[in-house]
């Protein structure tokens, strides 16, 4: 029930504004790809936090009690900010690291196979890239003992968000995307433009610090509309450089 309401949230927030703004140019949603949202944002959610939590339950005994009992009486919005920072931390190197290493790519180039951005195909991804980004961005902060509860809806909210990122919105935030990602940021990553940059998830800024970061071209330079190209889904090896 709760990757059929994400779905359906994401349905009537994106779906309309999609043919709205962009009309003939939107793609459709595909079946498979609406049953991935909501396989990925269910039943693979609940299988990354079991193995999530029998990884920290085994490693946690040997940090030492002082950590955890530091970590415990920090502030709510101290733990949130860290847990927040250290998964956009893991999304940028395990993404940039997927781009790079073969025995990676070949599991994150199917959410390369997108040809129309589009809402619908943001879970698009093989099993193993999606349960090795999610566990590897949350198994940090349970480590340490950061309790994820109170910053659920948090969690909700990035979850939305990349959605968003995937959508054909043509939105743009000038200087600020060099801090916060942008729908027309993440398009430009999926294109041959790109030349493997973009990295980082909703945190821009670890791009810009990483030297990875590639503004997106506005309508006037890029003399474009609508940009459909099938991204690196051809290659048969990334870029082997970081």
């Amino acid at each position: 029930m709760s990757g059929l309401c994400f779905v359906a949230v994401c349905a009537l927030i994106f779906w309309p504004l999609e043919e709205l703004f962009e009309g003939d140019g939107a793609a459709r949603p595909k079946l498979k790809d609406l049953a991935a949202l909501w396989f990925y944002q269910s039943f693979g959610l609940w299988l990354a936090a079991g193995i999530i939590y029998e990884i920290a339950f085994f490693l946690r005994q040997f940090l030492p009690q002082p950590w955890l009992l530091l970590v415990g009486r920090q502030p709510f919005w101290l733990q949130a900010t860290a847990a927040l920072l250290m998964a956009e931390v893991w999304v940028y190197v395990f993404h940039r690291l997927s781009h790079t290493l073969p025995c990676l790519w070949k599991f994150h180039r199917v959410h390369h196979t997108l040809v129309d951005m589009t809402w619908s195909a943001t879970s698009r991804q093989h099993p193993v890239d999606f349960l090795l980004i999610i566990v590897g961005a949350n198994l940090p902060a349970m480590l340490l003992g950061v309790d994820l509860r109170p910053i659920a809806f948090l969690v909700v909210v990035e979850r939305i968000y990349t959605v968003l990122l995937h959508s054909n919105l043509n939105l743009e935030y000038g200087w600020l995307t060099q801090i916060i990602a942008s729908p027309r940021l993440h398009r430009l990553h999926h294109t041959p433009k790109c030349g493997n940059r973009n990295y980082a998830g909703i945190l821009s800024l670890l791009d810009v610090l990483g030297n990875t970061f590639q503004p997106p071209m506005t309508k006037e330079q890029s003399g474009e509309t609508h940009e459909r190209f099938p991204a690196l889904a051809d290659e048969p090896t990334p870029t082997q450089s970081l």
